[in-house]
């Protein structure tokens, strides 16, 4: 089954269970164990399996894990579409099983705890590996919570082994929601009887169980409970899975017009105003004096509605209490029926109902309705009428009737027609296509009415059928079925009906149904168009019979509206013949240009002195020549036409303009190239070949992330003269950054919507956005240094990464020599100017969503196995979220406001470009981890460091150490583990532990960038109220931080004055560290 293949579910089955023999892990007990789980596969999610270690490609390590491609991909069965299928090239996340290389039945146990696609083994280690989803590798997700309950079944009894097996069985197929389970009646307090109908309420002391957030918890302590008595032991498990189809741990009561309601025996001397309707169906109405019973869950009471209207339904035929009597009492129960009562005179039971029972059974027949439509009394009303019909025809009339009868309540029912119905016929093509008027109009069923309704003088369109027998006639029917079938007196051919839309769809020419998707709109008949070409040949010759034959398959070919017709083209119709450089390629002026078709007109006209592309073929004087025809085959889709230079004789490709390069020539390689206007040899024709080579290589990464993302970016080499209004915005050590205005503005691909008709459309083209806002950075001496500068930029060659600032080219100044890397503008500055900027309203929810988007950028960076080294808030820019690119298109709800959001500039560009002693330590020292102060290599733990740094600044508002000069003493303190203090007015006690735990001293003892993630993700959900699994302690979390927020306020306020205050030898720039670190 690698292909998809039309197989039902057991039969899948069937096949798997004939392929054991095809695979093996080499141990028994596993492939038992995989070929049982196959077995019960029950058509949800994907086939367990046996993976051969094979078959993972691109195996990386993860926090937590391991991630891969696996290439053969996850085998399941989509039983709505009789499909078994595989999702090739699957990313999964791979849990090692360490020290499993002797399978024992303590291994298999542990196996069975998860849910996942499948097993495989280590061939090196011989470690048996869990193979899950390639999300996050959060393997609490994948694990098969059903485990802990069934190894829990001997921790509980009910003293009766049929009552505990059948619990067991219940919580062996859990999914979600609450635990069915045994209760031991001392874990009720506070019972109270509340009615004579077996009903008591109480309060469970533990409540319920559920499988909440990775974890068995019981929820609602102390709740209060109904405890319904089955004093008929006989039934007692039937009743139980009567109430399980009901809500919960034990019952759940009848939800009726909003009410908790209760079914119940009511005696008939409570009904006044009886009033009957139908009497052949036992249809009553009534006044129930009492009302019904129902619990009013926010005073905590039990109430009744006293004299409701209700429906009596009478059980003629089931007099005695038999299974079939109860089968027609639970089919009542899902119509909001009140209860049962019994005529004490007749002794007739009858079922009692809400008053809107009547919109859900028919009052002629008492059947309940299927859609709105009670079937059988539309059966009958249709054949009853079969007698004042007929077309004259017995096959046809059967054919009628049958299709009559299947009639499901939707759209109009199909019929004999009368000629003479139509009025105002009107022929409008030559192939006996009309429009008439239908005096009586289509018949159909008003499911709201509940009759029989018809839409008179209605515009429809009539299709003559040139068939002679009943079976050809039927088989058109069967293709489309419209209103009705109808026969002219005159001629004896019979006509479909069809409504006025008709012609929408098929051509008034020839009759025939548009074939392709779009063709309905353009009104665009490939049969008809496929004449005219035919028709046409006489009326042109290129004067060899080879050449004519293929110009005439070619035509012949087309398929839709848009397809070019390849013609010949006679020489003298070009003007401007000029070539392109020393190419041999030629530009013209085609005066009587190309056919196409007209969709307002609906037919083909020519575009007056078009261009286009001469390619002369060179020794190809002969057109008997075999090479020059199969040479011709390949380049025919993208021309116009053949034609023949006079003077040389040499056969000439007439070629669309846009597919060859204006510049040098050359034909375009791709969709890129020709929507660019330029070829990427033109694109890219720097003197250095490794600047071409780095340019090809970004945009060959590129495609592999973004093919076909909204607002993928091309990588260019982008002129120096392209940019205007040059301002320097930044300075520091290494480089300079300045503010232009590219002119011509970057190329990415945009998605464009069409919608005509209601029918969407939806394409990709590249575009160019004038004048954007770009920012450049200067290298200093990167002239010199061209290899190192190349590497640098090779750090963004991914740039699928989210929250990380985009990078759109390179450039060079012709001054100075140094190369640029052009970035996409940061409109709200750097974190430090957009809290100066913002500091009033920058409260906690905007401070958690810009962490949000800055530890998202930095766990991106770390899954790429990327360290940032030189991660500070002076690094953190605010970018404004554009509509066309598709990080806006998909991001999340973590941005500062409706169009900004953080994300992480500078990564790699820690040091002086030429540096290459790798003793060198440089950064912006607070936000330094110890670790690389004292001249260890700079890792992953130490962007963590960072992190913690800007966690500070969020919280506060200021810069870590302002209070002290940024010298020898500070790296001293830092050493001996001294870092700013935060006090839990501040800050929440949650946000400060994770704070101090990026801090460590010890490196191996920071979280991970994906744990870190998680708690900032969670803080921030708890605060805007978006968390669906909130579990108790969570409600704290969210309580710390809104009794902070006063305080914060308080101290946000502070940040001018802050400053104003800060040491006057503090440095927050990137600078060589190691005069204040050596000894």
């Amino acid at each position: 089954m690698e292909r998809k293949e039309l197989i039902q579910l057991e039969h899948g089955k069937v096949i798997i269970k004939t392929n054991f023999s095809n695979w093996t892990s080499g141990n028994e007990k596993i492939d038992k164990f995989i070929q049982e789980k196959q077995l019960n596969y029950k058509g949800y999610g994907a086939l367990f399996e046996w993976i051969p270690y094979n078959e993972f490609i691109g195996i990386k390590e993860v926090e937590n894990g391991f991630k891969a491609i696996w290439k053969r991909g996850t085998l399941r069965c989509f039983s709505d579409k009789l499909l078994w299928k595989r999702n090739s090239c699957k990313e999964v996340s791979l849990k090692y099983l360490h020290n499993s290389q002797n399978v024992t039945d303590e291994l298999l146990n542990e196996i069975k705890k998860y849910s996942g696609y499948g097993i495989s083994q280590n061939p090196v280690t011989k470690d048996y590996i869990i193979v899950f989803s390639g999300e996050y590798p959060n393997y609490h997700e994948n694990y098969d919570y059903t485990y802990d309950l069934k190894n829990n079944f001997t921790n509980w009894t009910s003293g009766n082994e049929i009552i505990d097996n059948f619990i067991q069985e219940k919580q062996s197929k859990y999914l979600f929601g609450v635990v069915f389970e045994w209760i031991p009646f001392n874990k009720f307090v506070d019972v109270k009887e509340i009615g004579n109908n077996c009903l008591t309420r109480a309060t469970w002391g533990e409540g319920k169980l559920s499988y909440i957030g990775k974890e068995w918890i019981r929820s609602s302590s102390y709740e209060k409970v109904c405890l319904k008595y089955l004093y008929d032991s006989d039934e007692f498990l039937n009743k139980i899975e009567s109430y399980l189809t009901k809500e919960c741990y034990g019952i759940k009561l009848n939800n009726i017009k909003g009410y908790k309601t209760l079914f119940e025996w009511i005696p008939y001397s409570k009904f006044i105003e009886i009033k009957e309707i139908n009497e052949k169906v036992g249809f009553t109405e009534a006044i129930w004096k009492d009302g019904f019973l129902h619990y009013e869950t926010r005073n905590d009471v039990w109430k009744r509605n006293s004299y409701e209207k209700v429906y009596l339904k009478y059980l003629y035929d089931l007099q005695n209490i038999t299974n079939e009597f109860i089968n027609k009492v639970e089919s009542y129960l899902i119509a909001g029926c009140y209860g049962i009562s019994q005529n004490p005179d007749t002794k007739v039971y009858i079922l009692v109902f809400i008053n809107e029972y009547s919109d859900l059974y028919c009052k002629k027949c008492g059947d309940r309705y299927n859609r709105e439509l009670c079937k059988s009394c539309q059966s009958d009303y249709l054949k009853n009428n079969f007698t004042n019909w007929t077309s004259g025809n017995e096959k046809i009339d059967k054919f009628i009737q049958e299709i009559q009868l299947k009639y499901d309540g939707y759209g109009d029912i199909f019929e004999w027609i009368s000629y003479n119905e139509f009025i105002d016929v009107n022929e409008i093509g030559d192939n006996c296509l009309t429009t008439a008027i239908w005096k009586n109009g289509p018949l159909r069923c008003d499911t709201k009415k509940k009759e029989w309704i018809r839409t008179s003088y209605v515009k429809v369109s009539l299709s003559y059928l040139q068939y002679s027998n009943e079976e050809e006639i039927i088989d058109k029917i069967e293709k489309e079925i419209g209103y009705g079938i109808s026969q002219n007196p005159d001629t004896n051919d019979y006509i479909l009906i069809f409504s006025d839309y008709y012609y929408e769809t098929h051509c008034e020419k020839c009759g025939k149904k548009y074939e392709f998707k779009y063709s309905d709109f353009e009104k665009w008949c490939k049969s008809c168009q496929m004449n005219h070409l035919k028709n046409n040949f006489i009326n042109w010759t290129s004067g060899n019979e080879k050449v004519n034959i293929l110009i005439q398959n070619t035509q012949l070919k087309i398929n839709n509206c848009d397809d070019m017709i390849f013609e010949w083209i006679l020489y003298n119709k070009f003007i401007n013949v000029n070539e392109i450089g020393k190419s041999g390629i030629f530009t013209a002026i085609r005066r009587e240009g190309s056919l196409h078709y007209s969709k307002r007109t609906k037919n083909y006209k020519r575009k007056l002195n078009e261009k286009a592309v001469l390619i002369y073929l060179n020794n190809s004087q002969s057109f008997c020549n075999n090479e020059f025809l199969n040479e011709i085959k390949y380049l025919i889709k993208e021309s116009y036409g053949i034609s023949q230079d006079p003077n040389t004789n040499d056969s000439i490709l007439v070629s669309q303009d846009k597919y060859y390069c204006e510049k040098c020539g050359k034909k375009y390689d791709s969709e890129l190239e020709i929507n660019n206007k330029s070829c990427t040899s033109c694109q890219t024709s720097h003197e250095k070949k490794k600047i071409n080579d780095l340019i090809q290589e970004m945009r060959l990464i590129n495609n592999d992330y973004n093919i076909k993302l909204c607002g993928t970016i091309l990588f260019e080499w982008i002129s120096y003269d392209q940019f205007d209004d040059i301002r320097e915005i930044g300075k520091g050590c290494y480089s300079t950054v300045y503010s232009a205005i590219w002119k011509d503005g970057l190329l990415y691909d945009k998605k464009i919507n069409h919608q005509w008709k209601g029918i969407r459309k939806q394409e990709y083209k590249w575009e160019r956005k004038p004048n954007a806002k770009v920012a450049l950075k200067c290298l200093h001496n990167s002239k010199n240094f061209l290899d190192e500068f190349i590497n640098k930029v090779k750090i963004y060659s991914n740039r699928s990464m989210e929250n990380i600032l985009k990078i759109y080219g390179i450039s060079q100044n012709p001054n100075t020599n140094d190369y640029i890397m052009v970035f996409k503008y940061a409109e709200g500055g750097t974190f430090n100017n957009y809290l100066v900027k913002n500091h009033e309203s920058f409260d906690w929810l905007k401070g958690l969503s810009a962490l949000a988007n800055i530890i998202n950028g930095l766990n991106e960076i770390h899954q790429n196995h990327i360290v940032h080294r030189n991660f500070h808030i002076g690094n953190i820019l605010f970018t404004k979220m554009d509509p066309d690119d598709k990080d806006y298109i998909n991001y999340n709800y973590n941005h500062i406001n409706d169009r900004y959001e953080a994300c992480i500039s500078d990564i790699g560009l820690f040091r002086k470009i030429g540096d290459t002693d790798k003793t060198n330590i440089y950064g912006v020292m607070p936000y330094v981890a110890p670790e690389v102060l004292k001249g260890k290599p700079y890792t992953r733990a130490a962007d963590i460091y960072s992190f913690g740094m800007i966690m500070y600044v969020v919280a506060t508002g200021k810069q870590p150490f302002a209070n002290c000069a940024h010298d020898k003493s500070l790296i001293l303190n830092i050493y001996s583990g001294v870092r700013p203090e935060l006090n839990e007015k501040i800050a929440p006690k949650c946000y400060i532990d994770l704070m101090k735990k990026c801090w460590n001293l010890d490196p191996d003892n920071r979280p991970g960038s994906v744990e870190i993630k998680e708690l900032i993700y969670l803080f921030y959900n708890l605060l805007n109220g978006s968390c669906r699994t909130a579990q108790e302690h969570h409600y704290e979390i969210r309580k710390q931080f809104e009794q902070t927020q006063e305080h914060r306020k308080e101290n946000l306020l502070m940040i001018e004055s802050n400053q104003l205050t800060t040491h006057t030898q503090v440095i927050y720039t990137s600078r060589l560290l190691n005069p204040f670190t050596s000894k």
